[in-house]
């Protein structure tokens, strides 16, 4: 929804982030795979294949220095948790090194949760809505 906002470095930043957050329960599913793919359609770049064995956390977060793209990054990350409608014990370890490397506020993930469930939820109800 605002990843458009993000600029060049930012936006494969949060992508490399994404696979990552994704593969981060040894599952990644395909409401993952349509997620990321969406990120990508929004961002208007192509998908990319995350060498995990080379994926570095701490510098991927450090490409995303404006405070602005940080909370961006933060939100639709959550949306990318949240879609399999559980936050895994790893995808909220990777989710607290976010906001511990970011400085933010950890009620602000809380608050981001809540506001990404609502989003899928009513992204779900639009999709019923399209098929009445």
């Amino acid at each position: 929804m605002f990843l458009n906002r993000l600029i060049g470095e930012e936006k494969i930043a949060f992508l490399e982030l994404a696979h990552y957050v994704a593969r981060s329960d040894n599952n990644f599913s395909e409401s993952e795979k349509e997620i990321i793919s969406k990120y990508c359609t929004e961002m208007q770049i192509d998908n990319i294949i995350l060498d995990e064995n080379s994926f570095d956390l701490d510098k991927t977060l450090s490409k995303i220095k404006d405070k602005r793209s940080q909370k961006i990054v933060l939100l639709e990350i959550m949306a990318l948790i949240y879609s399999d409608n559980h936050m895994h014990i790893e995808e909220k370890n990777v989710l607290d090194s976010i906001v511990k490397k970011f400085g933010l506020n950890e009620t602000l993930s809380v608050v981001y949760g809540e506001w990404a469930k609502s989003i899928l939820a009513l992204f779900i109800q639009g999709n019923a809505l399209i098929e009445l």
